[in-house]
């Protein structure tokens, strides 16, 4: 039976700009400590595929956030922390004893999505794959960051082409020494894509040492759809209790949720049936992590769904779920990955008030948009994200705005570049960047980990 998804028309983009001028450091004794590049608009055409519709604006959002020009917190939590440290002025780079992320600015005719994470003991997992024209944009950034093409292991948050086709390729050009980590072989409905499941399963077909499903159905399925006998509905995920990736110093990549399932709960039996027949019914199945360095902690979910454009609202059955699981106390997490690269469908206001409370202490989040990612980030979305001063001194990020998608005062537009983020102090503080295509530094700031203060 086959479900691939249907040829999208491909459609001329032309990125948009974000213009920055210079930033005063922060001098009050709050967390953000910043440097801002002047920055040159960006008037390349690219050409890309559109995903989904949504409710797009292209013009800008109004936040009530101020743009560039001594953004300064002085929230006595924030005083209370001590100053951040001065925030870097030079391009991050993974250093020993500190963990680094890096979200990469994907290009072409394809829509993908993939990141780089390298622990303090230089350990790299690669965030998502891309899809199948990615492989020489992952390499660079691992040649980039780490001076080799050595992967220790590969995350593959759910299975849709975007995130998952690259990994043919990808294998073709590095060494894996670890796991393939995914939900599992499971739930194979007509919201995911066969090739990519088939691509992933022939692929640790071919290295079983590198098997990292999460979740698990009561038998395992052959790698050919054509051989496939139901969908193979999940019975359990073991791998949630015993799949986390050590990354050093006591770093750790830990896997939350995966397919619905978290702690001792499943979003199936408690709340719905996940959606089959729309494409959105296999983001809400993605998994979720917490990567963590001493008091840093940051979020990351695939394109995990809220509710929006009707999808499955898994987001707001996971937020009352972090605690026990993932030990997220109130103070939620320093920086949010938002999901499904910014669009709608994600970040509703449960989820974003768990984990971005608007406490008066500064945090960021972060998003993954390729050029074929029409119309994201969405305007709501931003506003979720930066309205009412919810994340103080700290912003939203983004590799770039697609065509017609929405900008904002607080949003930080890397151009078609890279967001970096780069622990400081053993994780009691963290720097974050954007950086254009050709390595010039657009925006650095620093900041107090939420956790590292009272």
């Amino acid at each position: 039976m086959s479900r691939r998804f249907l040829p999208l028309v491909a459609l001329s983009l032309v990125a948009c700009s974000n213009s920055d001028t210079a930033s005063t450091p922060d001098t009050s004794g709050g967390e953000d400590t910043s440097v801002v590049a002047d920055g040159a608009s960006d008037t390349g055409s690219d050409t890309g595929t559109p995903v989904d519709t949504g409710v797009d604006t292209g013009t800008p959002v109004d936040t009530g956030t101020p743009v560039d020009g001594g953004p300064t917190d002085t929230s006595p939590s924030d005083a209370g922390c001590g100053p951040a440290p001065a925030a870097p002025t030079t391009v991050l780079k993974p250093t020993p004893g500190e963990l680094f992320y890096g979200q990469l600015g994907l290009g072409g005719l394809s829509i993908g999505e993939s990141a780089i994470l390298v622990g303090p003991d230089g350990t790299v997992v690669v965030v998502d794959v891309g899809n199948d024209s990615h492989d020489d944009d992952i390499a660079k950034g691992l040649t980039d960051f780490t001076g080799a093409t050595k992967v220790d292991h590969i995350v593959v948050t759910h299975f849709h082409s975007d995130h998952g086709d690259g990994l043919a390729g990808l294998l073709g050009r590095i060494t894996l020494k670890g796991k393939i980590v995914h939900r599992g072989f499971t739930d194979f409905t007509a919201a995911a894509n066969d090739a990519t499941i088939q691509g992933i399963c022939n692929a640790i077909a071919a290295r079983p040492a590198a098997a990292g499903g999460l979740c698990n159905a009561a038998s395992a399925p052959p790698c050919a759809p054509s051989s496939w006998v139901g969908s193979y509905p999940a019975t359990a995920c073991p791998g949630l209790a015993t799949a986390d990736l050590a990354l050093g110093s006591g770093a750790l990549l830990d896997f939350v949720a995966a397919n619905g399932f978290i702690g001792a709960d499943r979003y199936d039996k408690v709340v719905s049936p996940f959606l089959t027949s729309d494409s959105n019914g296999e983001n809400a199945r993605s998994v979720l992590s917490v990567v963590q360095r001493g008091a840093f902690r940051m979020l990351l979910a695939g394109d995990l769904t809220g509710g929006g454009s009707v999808t499955d609202d898994v987001e707001s059955f996971y937020a009352s779920r972090l605690g026990a699981a993932a030990g997220i106390d109130a103070r939620g997490v320093d920086v949010l990955h938002a999901s499904h690269h910014g669009r709608n469908t994600s970040s509703n206001a449960t989820w974003v008030a768990r984990l971005l409370p608007a406490d008066g202490k500064s945090r960021n989040a972060l998003m993954g948009v390729s050029t074929a990612h029409i119309g994201s980030p969405h305007a709501e979305v931003l506003t979720a994200l930066l309205s009412s001063g919810r994340l103080s001194s700290g912003k939203a990020w983004t590799t770039r705005v697609a065509t017609t998608g929405a900008t904002a005062a607080g949003l930080v537009d890397a151009q078609g570049g890279r967001i970096l983020l780069s622990t400081l102090e053993g994780g009691a503080a963290y720097a974050i960047q954007a950086v254009r295509a050709d390595g010039t530094l657009i925006e650095s700031r620093a900041f107090r980990s939420v956790h590292a203060c009272p």
